[in-house]
């Protein structure tokens, strides 16, 4: 393999000694093989790093590191990007696997015919709640696909580009549905903030700077859900720190689009956008339950209030309904999943007794004979 191979797949490793073998081989087996995948551990608790060097070492394809310290999934990916040294940079989690053609289909979507493409965002994903360990069967996961988004080379037009995309159409800020040119990274200053939901940071920041930015209209990704996958426990104090350090972020992505100088309205439309996601993602490490200190809720106040000002307190109370209304759902999804089950055991009884009446029918008959 040549020093720059075409694609370098990062993988942020944290606690996935169960998945990370299955998640490596799925790109190990890919169609297109000018990549390398470099693997940064974020100082893991489990055997996920020794398994790695383990398995791995001795593949060139490979490349393995560890963080001095655990620092989160984006501060984790800064260093794979520093690290790698492919043309174009993909992130794959470290439980997730991807589909044998889709190093493949990214190469094509990237080819110089389109005009030396900065990013291509795959519309499309699979997602599985399968949580054994096993392969994952693509048969049994969910395709899920952003709805209205046009297919091809987005308008370089960045205000209309963000309106239609990113307001209206609001496109998926996955740090997974993005290839990225390496050096569009680089030279932009293109990297993930340390808070929560940096990926939809780094994706609005792909949004506003690429100039040329392709939507592919496939399903390459196989994303696992599970509920323990955060690399660093979330705490009250860094998801209030993080509304400051998205919204300045955001704030400097905005400043380098000269479209927008005088477009104040615009601006904050995009911003609302992106808390908006955060707020439906990440609404509970700020809250736990209904109940919560007075001490936080200021935190949570002072913090939104240089952001929104006068709705402030709609917000904050949106972003509380937030938290309350994903409880709900987990709980109606556990019920439901309870449910599902039932009745699996139900149509089994149903079979065995309808087995045992033909047998017993069978029986009956033959006794009339003898």
């Amino acid at each position: 393999m040549e020093n720059t191979p075409y694609i370098s797949v990062i993988i942020p490793m944290y606690n996935v000694e169960n998945y990370i073998k299955l998640c490596v081989d799925s790109i190990l087996a890919q169609t297109f093989q000018d990549f390398e995948i470099v693997i940064r551990d974020d100082l893991s608790t489990d055997n996920s790093y020794n398994l790695c060097r383990k398995l791995y070492a001795g593949n060139e394809k490979v490349r393995i590191f560890q963080n001095k310290k655990n620092s989160g999934s984006g501060v984790t990916r800064n260093w794979g990007i520093k690290l790698s040294r492919g043309k174009y940079i993909w992130f794959v989690d470290s439980d997730d696997t991807i589909i044998p053609t889709a190093l493949e289909k990214l190469y094509n979507a990237a080819q110089p015919e389109r005009g030396g493409v900065d990013v291509v965002h795959i519309k499309g994903w699979y997602t599985t709640k399968q949580d054994d360990g096993k392969p994952m069967n693509i048969e049994q996961a969910t395709l899920n696909r952003e709805g209205n988004v046009n297919c091809g080379l987005l308008i370089e037009s960045i205000p209309r580009r963000l309106a239609e995309n990113w307001i209206v159409n609001r496109i998926v800020g996955l740090t997974v549905g993005n290839l990225c040119k390496r050096k569009f990274l680089l030279e932009n200053e293109i990297e993930f903030p340390d808070c929560l939901s940096e990926d939809q940071v780094f994706a609005l920041a792909l949004m506003c700077l690429a100039k040329k930015y392709f939507m592919l209209d496939d399903a390459v990704y196989i994303y696992r859900k599970r509920e323990n996958h955060l690399g660093r426990a979330p705490k009250y104090s860094y998801g209030a720190d993080s509304l400051v350090v998205i919204q300045n972020s955001i704030k400097k992505i905005l400043d380098k689009i000269p479209e927008l100088d005088n477009n104040r309205i615009f601006k904050e439309q995009c911003v609302k956008q992106t808390f908006e996601v955060i707020f439906r993602d990440y609404a509970r490490p700020f809250y736990d339950g209904i109940n919560i200190s007075p001490e936080m809720d200021k935190i949570i106040y002072d913090a939104l209030l240089p952001i929104f000002g006068e709705n402030t307190a709609l917000v904050k109370y949106l972003f509380h309904g937030f938290n309350t209304m994903w409880q709900q759902a987990n709980i109606l999804a556990g019920q439901n999943y309870l449910l599902r089950q039932r009745d699996e055991l139900i149509k089994q009884q149903n079979k065995i007794l309808e087995q045992m009446n033909l047998l017993l029918a069978q029986q009956s008959e033959q006794l009339k004979r003898d």
